[in-house]
């Protein structure tokens, strides 16, 4: 379970880290088969909480990330990319300054 940060401060983060959490709590609930009451039982929570985690409209906090994680057999791992950005393509992913990317622009001139 990786979750990644951009680095970049904006009013969104909170929004994104949310959509983030649900996808991978949707992804293991449907990975293991499970209804949410199921999950909510493992996971020693509220199937009222599942649901929201599920649909972000809550950020869970990194001692429930933790405890989802193990009860799934995972590894919690939090990202702080050097640099992303979005291709004209639409497609966005990070890597570290300095590479060979003919799409690459930066706003600093780099």
């Amino acid at each position: 379970m990786a979750l990644v940060y951009s680095g970049q401060i904006a009013p969104d983060d909170s929004a994104l880290i949310a959509l983030q959490c649900a996808q991978k709590l949707l992804a293991l609930r449907v990975e293991a088969g499970e209804t949410q009451r199921q999950m909510a039982l493992r996971l020693r929570m509220t199937e009222s909480m599942i649901s929201r985690l599920e649909r972000g409209d809550h950020v869970p906090s990194v001692k429930a990330l933790c405890r989802i994680a193990q009860a799934y057999g995972r590894r919690l791992e939090i990202v702080f990319p050097e640099h992303e950005h979005e291709h004209t393509d639409g497609t966005r992913h990070s890597h570290p300054h300095g590479h060979a990317d003919p799409e690459h622009r930066h706003e600093h001139g780099e």
